[in-house]
């Protein structure tokens, strides 16, 4: 299904506020605040080092990119002026996380790659999936 933006985190953290970051993704209803458009997200691994830093690895879906839903800028859901919305920067910011989403959009056919640290984005990449059809003609 078109605009459906498929998408695997990583978070890392004190136990505290990665729970609250799992619940900006999860719970619109008591969440002090949330990210647009989360269709889903399932928590995959949940870990916790020796030193107590807690790393989770979620996946799951949203609308049509984790630009648009989680992130601040043209052309997101954060740009709408909704009080309880957050975004990446933010969430890194005020939690001190950090996090590290891959997501796929075959619909449209892109890739995006975003790592923030303590509200610094360090990684904003996107770029073209490889479709199954190739333009070359077969010359063997």
């Amino acid at each position: 299904m078109a605009n459906i933006c498929s998408f695997h985190m990583m978070v890392r953290g004190t136990p505290k506020d990665t729970e609250t970051f799992f619940r900006y993704l999860t719970d619109y209803e008591s969440s002090p605040e949330y990210f647009a458009r989360i269709f889903s997200a399932e928590l995959e691994s949940d870990s916790i080092s020796g030193k107590g830093i807690r790393t989770l690895r979620i996946s799951g879906e949203c609308a049509w990119s984790v630009y648009s839903c989680m992130c601040d800028g043209k052309y997101t859901y954060y740009g709408d002026g909704g009080k309880k919305l957050t975004c990446l920067r933010d969430a890194t910011k005020e939690l001190h996380l950090e996090v590290e989403v891959r997501s796929e959009e075959p619909g449209f056919g892109f890739w995006e790659h975003f790592r923030y640290k303590d509200g610094e984005c360090l990684c904003d990449e996107s770029g073209d999936l490889l479709g199954e059809y190739f333009e070359m003609e077969d010359a063997a």
